[in-house]
């Protein structure tokens, strides 16, 4: 159900930002969307970096893009978080992309609300020709009650601290439990390749999609004893993918990538005609909106997964983990699990794909269908 908080003042909004982006941004350039009185969200995006006009213009150009991608939008409120000061200055940093920038949204047809800025030692309009030096008190900001009409739920979530750049170790008896156990799967394949049979510990793997639906559903004790066995599974790429995109939908969808990977292993037809394209398409962001539920448990086991497994071992799920944080529209989430993952194998397949997706500033489509 939306919630409804009505803003007074610039103030106001700029104490609300944190709310509508789901954390407190730094170094951003956030656009509030409107239709008609109403705000439709926020995108956010990193602040460039100082350059020359014409980067100036293609960040304006490709931000105003993505945001004419959703309908409805008549009107919007620019605002920028920066590091840099006024200083003894009435004019807001990051004047000249400020500029940009409004020109472009004008260009596209948007109704330019205001334009704000929020630097380290005060805040005001780009539009205001009555600005002070030095801009306005950030107390002003500070002192709103405009967050105090937020759900409670809301507010807990954004006093909470930001999350470490990696995902935080388990106890080291239980990583130690976790390796020895993955060394032991590794060992059993390995023994089991002349064999017909699954060893009776490697059963749960021969209907892999019952087994990760059922791992959503799992608790702390489940997810401690199961852990190994998805830290296997997961290293090959097609189970991967399987599992995020299950996770993602439907528990139909994995069943269409193991078709896929056996009609591809066996070179026969696939049995589901554009099961390919469906299949890309879902990884791009095409496709309907993914259950927001199932990707938080899902990356809740995730989480808990790469806390007990070694370095080698983590890459997959974290990959997992960038894929399903930037589904759901949190991109700078994505980016943390991205970077850590990247520091462990910078030449891993998935950490390529998914760097060059998140580094062009690529959105899931499902973000601009209207709810």
């Amino acid at each position: 159900m939306p919630v409804v908080v009505k803003t007074q003042s610039p103030v106001d909004l700029l104490a609300l930002v944190p709310a509508l982006v789901g954390f407190t941004p730094q170094q951003s350039v956030v656009l509030l969307p409107f239709r008609g009185k109403r705000t439709c969200g926020a995108i956010r995006f990193d602040l460039p970096s100082a350059g020359p006009p014409a980067v100036n213009k293609r960040f304006a150009t490709f931000v105003v893009g993505t945001l004419c991608k959703l309908r409805g939008v008549d009107s919007v409120i620019l605002v920028v978080v920066t590091n840099e000061a006024f200083g003894c200055s009435s004019a807001p940093p990051s004047g000249e992309l400020a500029q940009t920038m409004l020109a472009r949204l004008r260009q596209s047809g948007l109704r330019v609300q205001d334009a704000l800025c929020q630097a380290s030692d005060g805040w005001g309009s780009y539009l205001d020709a009555e600005l002070p030096a030095g801009g306005r008190s950030l107390s002003e900001i500070a002192d709103s009650d405009a967050p105090e009409s937020v759900p409670p739920e809301v507010r807990r979530a954004l006093a909470a601290p930001p999350p470490p750049s990696r995902v935080p170790d388990a106890v080291a008896s239980e990583k130690r439990r976790v390796k020895t156990e993955f060394a032991r799967y590794q060992r059993l394949v390995k023994q089991a390749e002349d064999t017909v049979d699954l060893p009776p510990e490697l059963e749960p793997l021969e209907d892999l999609p019952e087994l990760m639906e059922r791992a959503l559903e799992w608790d702390e004790s489940e997810i401690s004893k199961k852990c190994a066995l998805l830290l296997f599974a997961w290293q090959g790429p097609p189970i991967r993918d399987m599992t995020m995109l299950q996770w993602a939908t439907e528990i139909w969808v994995a069943d269409l990538i193991l078709d896929e990977a056996e009609a591809a292993g066996c070179k026969v037809p696939s049995a589901h005609p554009g099961a390919d394209k469906l299949l890309g398409d879902l990884m791009i962001g095409v496709g309907p909106r993914p259950d927001l539920d199932r990707i938080d448990r899902g990356i809740k086991l995730l989480r808990a997964v790469v806390a007990r497994a070694d370095a080698a071992e983590r890459v997959a799920p974290l990959c997992m983990l960038t894929w399903l944080s930037w589904a759901i529209g949190h991109g700078t989430e994505a980016g943390r699990y991205l970077d850590e993952a990247g520091s462990i194998r910078p030449d891993y397949g998935m950490v390529e794909v998914l760097n060059a997706m998140l580094s062009n500033g690529m959105m899931p489509e499902w973000a601009f269908a209207e709810s």
